[in-house]
This record gives C-alpha cells, sequence and structure tokens, in this order.
C-alpha cells in the first residue's frame, strides 16, 4: 500500500499538478492528493529515517503552490525519485520487496489506464504515445520484480487471494503484445483485481484525466473550442452509477458491485473531493458488498474508518455521519461482534432514537427504527436510508 501511494503521490506531483497548475494558475485548483500525503508521511513516521525523509517531502509538496513556471523544474522530480529511493533503503526486510511491487504496480496501473482511455489532449501534448512508450519500459520491470518476489519467503505470508491475483497479473505481462486495445483492457482489469485482493480503492481515472477535464471547462483544448454547454453534472453522474452498482449488488453479484464500488470511490476522491458526502456514503456501500464477499476484516475496518471520517468532517450529528455510523454498527452486529456494537452504538448513535422524530430530516426518519431495542430489526439493512440520503 506504501509503495502505490508513494508512486501515485509522485505521479501526481509532478506530470499532473504540474499541468494543473499550468492551466488554472498557481495556488487555484483542487489539492488531490492530500489523504494519499497523509498516508505517506504516517507511514514515513514509523521509518528510522523519519527525521529527515518527513521534511524533505512537506518541502517537495510546497512546490506545488508556486508559480506554475517553478513547478515545472524537473529538478523537483528527480528529488522525488531520490527520495522514493531513501525510502526504500528505510524499509527492514522484505518490506522493500512489497514496496518495490506497489511501486511498478502503480506506475503500470496508470499507464495502462492512460493508454486504454487517452485523456483529450491538451496543446502540445501526445498523452497515449508518452504513455504506451513508459507501458512498454515498466511492464518488463513489474515482471521481474513479481517474479522476484514469488521467490522470497515473504510470498507466502501473503493471503492466497493476493497470491492468485499477483500471479494472473504476471501472466498476463507475459502475453505483451505491444499494448494492443484487447491486452490492456484485460491488463487494466487484472491490475485492478490486484487493488480489490490487496483491500485498496484505486481510480479508473488519472490525474490527467481530471487536468484535461478543467482545461475543457475553460476553454483550453486542442481540439475543441469553448462552448456554452453547461459542463456534465458529476454529481448526478455519481448517484446513477451508485445506484446501478447497488442494483448489481442485490442481485447477488457481489464482486462486480465490489469492484464498481471501489472504483467509484476512488474517481469520486479525485472528482468531487476525499471528503464530499456522496463519496463518503459510497465508501459505506462499498462496506456492504465487502461484507458480500466475506471479506469481514476489511469490510469492518473501513466501515469505522467511514464513520470515523464523517464526524470529523461533518459533525456527530449530520445526516452523512448519521447514516455511516449505522452501516457500522449494522455490519459490527451482523459479523458477531455484538459488544462492539453495542459500544459504538451507545457512543456514537445513542441521540438518534431519543431524538423527536419531528425533528429529524426525511433521510433519517428510517434510522431510530433500525436502532431501536437492544439489537435493532433482525432484517434490516441500512441501504435505503442512505440511498434516499445520497
Amino acid at each position: 500500500m506504501f509503495g502505490i501511494d508513494i508512486e501515485e503521490l509522485y505521479f501526481d506531483f509532478g506530470e499532473g499538478h504540474r499541468r494543473l497548475k499550468m492551466i488554472v494558475g498557481a495556488g487555484q485548483g483542487p489539492r488531490l492528493h492530500e489523504d494519499k500525503a497523509i498516508r505517506v508521511r504516517n507511514t514515513m513516521y514509523s521509518l528510522p529515517a523519519l527525521s529527515t525523509l518527513v521534511p524533505r517531502l512537506n518541502d517537495l509538496l510546497g512546490q506545488e503552490d508556486e508559480e506554475p513556471a517553478t513547478a515545472v523544474d524537473p529538478e523537483h522530480e528527480r528529488a522525488f525519485d531520490r527520495l522514493m529511493v531513501d525510502v526504500r533503503n528505510a524499509l527492514p526486510g522484505d518490506a522493500a520487496f512489497w514496496y518495490d511491487t506497489g511501486v511498478f504496480l502503480a506506475r503500470f496501473s496508470l499507464c495502462v489506464i492512460i493508454v486504454a482511455e487517452p485523456p483529450p489532449e491538451l496543446p502540445g501534448t501526445d498523452f497515449e504515445g508518452t504513455y504506451r512508450k513508459e507501458l512498454a519500459r515498466v511492464v518488463p520491470l513489474l515482471a521481474r520484480v513479481l517474479l522476484g518476489l514469488v521467490s522470497r519467503a515473504a510470498w507466502l505470508r501473503a493471503s492466497p487471494g493476493l497470491r492468485k491475483q499477483l500471479l494472473s497479473l504476471l501472466r498476463q505481462l507475459g502475453d505483451w503484445d505491444g499494448g494492443s486495445a484487447d491486452w490492456c483492457r484485460t491488463a487494466r482489469a487484472r491490475a485492478g483485481r490486484v487493488f480489490s485482493a490487496i483491500g485498496m480503492t484505486h481510480s479508473e481515472t488519472s490525474m490527467l484525466h481530471v487536468v484535461s477535464a478543467a482545461a475543457a471547462q475553460l476553454g483550453q483544448t486542442a481540439d475543441e473550442p469553448a462552448t456554452d454547454e453547461p459542463a456534465p453534472d458529476m454529481e448526478s453522474e455519481f448517484r446513477r452509477r451508485e445506484r446501478e452498482l447497488m442494483k448489481t449488488l442485490l442481485a447477488g453479484e457481489a464482486e462486480a458491485a465490489e469492484e464498481g464500488l471501489r472504483t467509484l470511490v476512488q474517481t469520486g476522491r479525485r472528482t468531487l473531493g476525499s471528503r464530499h458526502l456522496l463519496v463518503l456514503l459510497a465508501q459505506a456501500n462499498l462496506c456492504l458488498a465487502l461484507h458480500a464477499l466475506g471479506r469481514v476484516p476489511l469490510c469492518v475496518d473501513l466501515a469505522y474508518d467511514t464513520a470515523d471520517e464523517a464526524r470529523l468532517h461533518f459533525g456527530e450529528r449530520h445526516a452523512v455521519t448519521a447514516t455511516v455510523s449505522t452501516t457500522t454498527w449494522w455490519l459490527l452486529r451482523i459479523t458477531g461482534r455484538a459488544t462492539e456494537a453495542a459500544q459504538f452504538k451507545e457512543a456514537r448513535l445513542a441521540w438518534l432514537p431519543a431524538a423527536d422524530p419531528g425533528e429529524l430530516p426525511p433521510e433519517l426518519a428510517q434510522l431510530p427504527s433500525m436502532l431501536a431495542g437492544p439489537t435493532g430489526r433482525a432484517g434490516a439493512t441500512p441501504s435505503e436510508p442512505r440511498d434516499q440520503t445520497s
């Protein structure tokens, strides 16, 4: 996870934000890698060299707020390269081999996404050509890293599901045909299943897609003149896609629903923002899909994280916080964590059954009945109120 995060952070910092700042101006536009940077810093703090690694990362990320011309300086990217090497050298034992796997997996996935679905070109760019060359460079490197990992004892300590998906990806790399559309499509799907096996949400887009969309809204694409047509309603499209995926989940197609929701969450983080209420609600639905797949520890951990995020950013009694917290309580209860469920309900949700029903917003009207009594209704699920809220 650390290797994936730091490589994606490098990509966003070097290629993505550089172009974004050139388009929208210094100090403007979204800080789309904020949560990723927090995760990377937290891991760095656990390493012996934290006294130098974290300040170096902070100095590099600070460059994104400088003048666009300064942000183009390739020396900043070389400095990030050196930081990544030093981070690897600070990792103990087999962690360095997993770190390499994450770094090359993230780079490979980003290249496949861009080649398979190139973002609209900006003036003076050839995204597909550039990243097809990069893909040709990365494929043998990732294959070599995976072959090295398979020969180590650490490989046997990985989950069977992760080993299965990595071997499937390794076979795909062995069938490299220069990057045909069919090859990229299959590789993209297999890489996505590796991310799912790790337990990470991952995007079906890239920072370059976000940058190109920003340029299009400003009328700066190479092929399209600016028009008076309104920009697509990203929130409406997000809701539509989430409803489709929940129907897929209810139809018993849990694997397809999990993969789609995982992609939707990460895409939403890039396009809407990591703290957007729709993203948190979709993340709670992702927990339900993970539970349907039998991935209990992961679904519970993600449910706790989602509830904590909502409470931090929206407050204890916001409708979004109440909805995702109810999902967390429900998952704790049905996975046999009765004591945890009772403690969570008392700490986070006791106010809800005690509230005057006439004072509750419509989207919360069904939650008190779910929480009524010591365990709640036996057959209740939190999907209905969440769908209304979203």
